[in-house]
């Protein structure tokens, strides 16, 4: 009978020992870009690491790998609901590049921007209003 409860408990707590805690805590986070860790999901794989070793090192690996380990960007990413007040900032045409867009949101948010390719996606709206809408539809196309 102990082995049968045994056997039962492994087999329900293997797919969450081996999908990694930042995963199934926040699927939100998965495929985000590289950025501060998030402590308290290092925190849940350093246990699983030291009481399964196995499974511990594929939390960590599959967290890294989709990028769950890693604290949202912006705050307003936590929870995803939060929608900050916005300001519309005009730029000059000299200024309607690359180099240029960095330093502006740069200088504006007190944060170092990189715009390299294929880290960002671009919309066009209409007014400022429309942000956050476009935002949330972008973020559930993404998954």
């Amino acid at each position: 009978m102990p082995q049968q409860f045994s056997r039962r408990l492994l087999l329900a707590a293997t797919p969450a020992l081996l999908a990694g805690c930042g995963t199934v805590l926040y699927p939100e986070r998965r495929g985000q870009p590289k950025g501060r860790l998030d402590w308290g999901v290092v925190a849940l794989n350093g246990v699983g690491l030291l009481l399964f070793f196995v499974p511990g090192v594929i939390a960590f690996a599959v967290d890294f790998a989709t990028g769950a380990i890693y604290l949202p960007c912006y705050p307003h990413t936590a929870t995803g609901t939060a929608e900050t007040e916005l300001r519309k900032v005009s730029l000059p045409p000299e200024k309607m590049n690359q180099e240029g867009i960095e330093a502006t949101i740069s200088q504006h948010t007190k944060k170092e921007i990189d715009l390299s390719q294929d880290s960002y996606q671009t919309e066009s709206l209409q007014e400022i209003k429309a942000f956050w809408p476009t935002y949330q539809s972008l973020q559930n196309e993404l998954g």
